[in-house]
């Protein structure tokens, strides 16, 4: 999503450069300020990995004078919010009106509160916003805690962000122009860099820092490595860091080279069996001293957390931030009577699969097994079985705490028996999002452009065979906006296609690439507007059977239907007769009622019908998703940490 806010254009007299660019990375003292090109300022704060004299200043300061206001890029402590208030004032009289936090980290966010308090909106990327709105209050109460606490952090109090942004935010008023963007989960999952594209002039935050300065707590090192590939896309000439001093576009690419190598030769030392003190010793990077002052085999967390992501023992932060998976109600380590699990039952596996759980939970006994009897017959002391569920399976396993199934569907699985126990139940919900989504496109796209012809045929009777509809500019309506539903919706906006959707979910916000979102008492009152209409709902007692004669009767008559969510959503004998009568253009089906469809169905008769034999959730990304999602429960399960993906078994999703 792009915000930009409009400004009055503003004549600017010519100006030089106050430096040139290689007077402009000259050494500074700490908390030095230097004007690096006409209206832009940078402010270096202390900091040192190895020298304990030098007291920590929080992060580096940028500001941007504009003709009527000032930006600010970061926060930093409340003390130094106060310093960096006092040090703007020297260099301008205009006020400080907007401040961007990098992220969510307290050395760039606790001065929110600061700032605020003279006059400036808070602006941050909407997970930087997240992570500070749920995880920040008790953060900021630990900040002050105990004799090492911020006694400024202690006197003053959580701002959290005015304004939030997606991917894009831009301030221009003729003169200056600075644009706030994200490429992706670096550092921490907000992080906002800060762009000016006249001056070229790239403010990093901490996704880059100049120095041994990396904290990779809440880092995905990979998702990282892309994200400075995104932002080596820029045309920079310098670069201000988080931390440390300021430098040229290099210093991307060495903070890059850093984890590029950290991952691999920490892969390296896990392939070859090794302990991580020794694939500590091993690490080898005679360039990074040079960079940085000190070895690399010294820098022990960072090495750590690579370690932990390889074997997964790290959430795997994809899952969370583009599949919007989260924790669920289960049993933790604080619940009453909880004990550590000792054996968990799952499908049989390929080796080196069976090792990364042992690696992440050496202590269970996993126990590979065939088929569903024989994980009923190992459920009888088992805490947890993977990948089966059935009815001897709950009875049999007299200790069983958690099941984990492979589909994102489970109304076969909600018998009574499962349903009344105490049994966590854990499905794949969300996960097969992009790959189901891009089944409903093709089966669109084939209703709308004709299917692909194969073998020969003749040219001009194939031309005139069909009437093509762009999608651009027609609407689609959504019945259903989880995962599947919200990456449907993410296509068809790409398309051009004006979205609207019906989800009973009261909590759900409308995402930007949605133009309506409502209940799904509105599903009538939309229906006669919907150029596409695509079930991506699920299959329960409530929505057995939603749509019949009266929901086809109240579609357009030039209208495509698609089913890629589950066969017993539709009555089958009124779709067939919409298609017969015209009453709808067509239908794209992955799923049927009944399923497999019978080779002698009237379905496979219906000229205006394709149907796909439910293929849909099938990809390798799913099944790589799958597998990540299972070895991440298993981790929060001997953890005693909340699962993901659970299922509500009272409404059966």
């Amino acid at each position: 999503m792009i915000r930009r806010f409009g400004l009055a254009l503003v004549a600017l007299a010519a100006c030089s450069l106050p430096c040139q660019a290689q007077d402009a990375l000259a050494p500074m003292k700490f908390n030095d300020v230097r004007e690096i090109a006409p209206g832009v300022f940078f402010r270096y704060s202390a900091i040192s990995a190895t020298d304990k004299a030098v007291v920590f200043g929080g992060s580096n300061n940028i500001w941007v004078v504009f003709d009527e206001y000032v930006v600010v890029y970061d926060a930093n402590f409340p003390k130094e919010a106060g310093d960096v208030i006092e040090a703007v004032k020297k260099t301008t009289d205009k006020p400080i009106r907007y401040v961007l936090d990098s992220h969510h980290h307290g050395d760039h966010a606790y001065g929110n509160a600061i700032f605020a308090k003279a006059g400036a909106s808070i602006v941050a990327q909407s997970n930087c916003a997240r992570l500070l709105r749920v995880d920040g209050p008790q953060q900021f109460a630990d900040a002050a805690k105990g004799p090492t606490g911020r006694k400024d952090v202690a006197g003053s109090f959580l701002k959290v962000p005015d304004i939030i942004f997606d991917e894009k935010l831009v301030l221009d008023d003729g003169k200056q122009r600075v644009e706030f963007l994200f490429f992706g989960h670096a550092h921490t999952a907000g992080d906002g860099f800060m762009y000016l594209p006249k001056q070229k002039i790239l403010c990093t935050g901490d996704a880059c820092t100049n120095g041994p300065f990396n904290y990779t707590g809440h880092s995905d090192t990979a998702s990282w490595i892309k994200v400075l590939d995104k932002a080596m896309q820029l045309d920079v000439k310098i670069v201000c860091p988080g931390h440390g001093p300021l430098a040229g576009p290099d210093v991307l690419q060495k903070q890059q080279r850093y984890f590029r190598e950290l991952r691999e030769q920490v892969q390296k030392g896990i392939d070859a069996g090794k302990e991580f003190g020794d694939i500590l010793k091993s690490i080898d990077m005679p360039w990074h001293k040079k960079w940085t002052t000190i070895e690399a085999n010294t820098r022990k967390a960072e090495t750590q957390h690579v370690y932990d992501e390889l074997l997964g023992r790290v959430m795997p932060w994809d899952l969370v931030e583009d599949f919007g998976i989260y924790e669920g109600p289960s049993p933790t380590k604080k619940t009453a009577g909880w004990t550590s699990p000792k054996k968990v039952v799952l499908p049989s596996l390929m080796p080196a699969k069976l090792l990364e759980l042992k690696r992440i939970a050496p202590d269970v006994l996993f126990v590979p097994v065939k088929d569903a009897d024989e994980a009923a017959r190992e459920a009888a002391d088992a805490d947890a079985v993977l990948g089966f569920c059935t009815k001897d399976i709950v009875n049999a396993g007299k200790k069983l705490r958690w099941l984990q199934v492979g589909s994102a569907g489970v109304e076969n699985y909600m018998f009574d028996e499962l349903v009344k126990s105490d049994i966590v139940l854990t499905n794949t919900q969300r996960l097969y999002g992009p790959n189901v989504a891009d089944q409903a496109m093709a089966l669109l796209l084939a209703l709308a452009r004709g299917p692909l012809q194969k073998g020969p045929a003749d040219w001009k009777a194939l031309k005139a065979s069909g009437k093509q509809m762009e999608l651009h500019g027609h609407n689609m309506l959504i019945v259903g906006l989880g995962g599947i539903g919200s990456q449907i919706a993410k296509r068809a906006h790409g398309f051009g296609m004006r979205v609207s959707a019906v989800d009973p979910n009261p909590a759900l916000v409308k995402p930007d690439f949605v133009f309506s979102l409502g209940r799904p008492e509105k599903l009538m009152d939309l229906l006669p507007g919907a150029d596409v209409v695509v079930l991506a709902c699920p299959l329960t007692a409530e929505t057995r059977g939603l749509f019949g004669a009266s929901q086809f009767a109240a579609m357009k008559k030039s209208a495509f239907f698609i089913n890629i969510a589950r066969g017993g959503l539709v009555k089958s004998d009124d779709l067939m007769s919409a298609l017969k009568s015209g009453q709808i253009a067509g239908a794209g089906l992955d799923v049927t009622d009944p399923e497999p469809l019978p080779q002698n169905h009237p379905l496979w008769q219906v000229k205006n019908v394709i149907i796909s034999p439910h293929i849909g959730g099938q990809s390798d990304g799913a099944r790589d998703r799958q597998w990540r999602l299972y070895r991440e429960n298993v981790r929060r399960f001997v953890a005693g940490e909340p699962l993901l993906c659970v299922v509500n078994k009272q409404k059966g999703y």
